[in-house]
């Protein structure tokens, strides 16, 4: 951390620090992972510069890509990274976060935007498709936005979607990179603001739907605490040096069943509330495969075959609208750490990053009162509104143009079910 004094450049933007895995070259990132790029260069280089254009990322006279201290504010704030009340129990963010996370500077991401998530769409198939999908069928990700149901000047289109996506993943990774003990505290610091939110007053679910999410959001959040409360106990069986035979074979045991536990309740979603039956298979797949034993570092014997499926239906899970205008659902699976990192570290960083999109969402949907209505405000939403009744009530989420075959409440999805379950046929004959 002390080469963040001297990171700045002459335009006063920081660069990345140089103990951030985003920015080691993308040879050395690609060479400790073998998941090798499955996609043609030139088909990557054109779907990427399409979508590149759509972003509006890159600036047109100087040609680099700067996160805004705007951006930066409003990455930490999706997280819920900000100072609370003196009722949290837990230590403030800023009490165990380097200064250089909570940085109002800006920040140079060019070396991520224009080198590092390309690999990305290289290795990974599905979200190569993905990204062909949302810019081709006619410009589609001109219709995609995050507003109410009258898109208007208070709408996030495209563009700014995307740029809360790359300020996301710099905030996760800048997380992912400080250690163990960085980790275990934010873990601390939700478990705080969850607590805190669970004894007050509560918004009411907007429909079934709504209501179906919040309870598979709280399943969720339990089990993958279950497994980073499993990780922590083989830490501290590993610092007494008794991270061997039975204790570890029943840690790994556990953490292996968390996992197909998560898994089952995703496979449910998919077969119920979001019906993506293809999907599904995918999932049953990765439920059928077998998982590798953790060693005593935390570290899991897993194919790389298996995390590519895994990464593309989570993906393929996660595409549908939601009522939260950040892109974290789909930071966790892009971020280059997870998407290009080695296997055997997968389910530690998996199971602390989900941990912090699972319990930012629920802190988000939790909010009420004041907070309620200025977040909704900044939609175009008055306080007005509030007093209807939940159903009726003007709920800003993602919106974009149906496509063929219209019975399909999200034809793009289905498309790349296809892909998702293709891929499971092949892992599952494998096993």
């Amino acid at each position: 951390l002390s080469d963040a004094g001297t990171s700045r450049s002459m335009k006063g933007f920081r660069r990345p620090p140089r103990w951030l895995p985003l920015v080691t070259p993308v040879a050395a990132l690609l060479a400790s992972a073998p998941l090798p790029r499955v996609a043609d260069p030139q088909h990557v280089q054109s779907v990427y510069q399409r979508l590149l254009a759509a972003s509006e990322l890159v600036d047109a006279v100087t040609g680099r890509v700067v996160l805004s201290s705007a951006d930066l504010a409003r990455a930490r704030a999706d997280m819920h990274l900000q100072p609370r009340s003196e009722d949290v129990p837990a230590e403030p963010p800023g009490a165990f976060l380097p200064a250089e996370v909570l940085a109002e500077d800006p920040v140079d991401v060019t070396e991520l935007v224009l080198d590092t998530l390309p690999e990305v769409l290289a290795v990974h198939p599905a979200f190569l498709f993905m990204a062909e999908q949302t810019v081709g069928n006619d410009a589609f990700h001109e219709s995609v936005y995050f507003g109410t149901a009258v898109r208007d000047e208070h709408s996030l289109a495209f563009p700014a979607l995307c740029r809360r996506f790359v300020a996301s993943i710099y905030l996760f990774e800048t997380l992912l990179a400080l250690g163990d003990g960085s980790h275990r505290a934010l873990a601390h610091w939700y478990e705080s603001l969850y607590l805190e939110g669970s004894t007050g007053e509560r918004s009411r679910p907007f429909s079934v739907r709504d209501a179906l999410m919040g309870f598979f959001l709280a399943l969720k959040g339990e089990s993958v605490l279950a497994s980073i409360n499993a990780f922590e106990e083989l830490r501290r069986l590993d610092r007494a040096g008794e991270a061997t035979g039975v204790a570890l074979r029943s840690l790994s045991d556990v953490l292996n069943a968390i996992m197909r536990l998560n898994i089952c309740e995703a496979v449910l979603s998919n077969l119920s509330f979001a019906f993506w039956p293809d999907n599904a298979r995918a999932g049953m797949a990765l439920l059928l495969a077998p998982l590798g034993a953790f060693r005593a570092g935390g570290q899991q014997d897993l194919s790389p075959e298996w995390l590519r499926l895994y990464l593309a239906w989570n993906a393929n899970f996660i595409w549908p609208s939601h009522y939260c205008p950040d892109m974290m659902c789909f930071t966790m699976l892009a971020m280059p750490s997870l998407a290009l990192g080695p296997p055997e570290q997968f389910q530690y960083r998996r199971a602390h990053t989900l941990f912090w999109v699972v319990r930012s969402t629920q802190i988000t949907r939790r909010m009420c009162g004041a907070e309620r209505v200025a977040r909704a405000a900044a939609f175009g939403v008055p306080a007005s509104e509030f007093e209807r009744p939940p159903a009726e009530q003007q709920v800003p989420c993602f919106h974009c143009r149906q496509l063929e075959p219209r019975s399909d409440r999200q034809p793009l999805t289905s498309r790349t079910a296809k892909l998702t379950r293709a891929e499971g046929e092949v892992l599952a004959r494998a096993c």
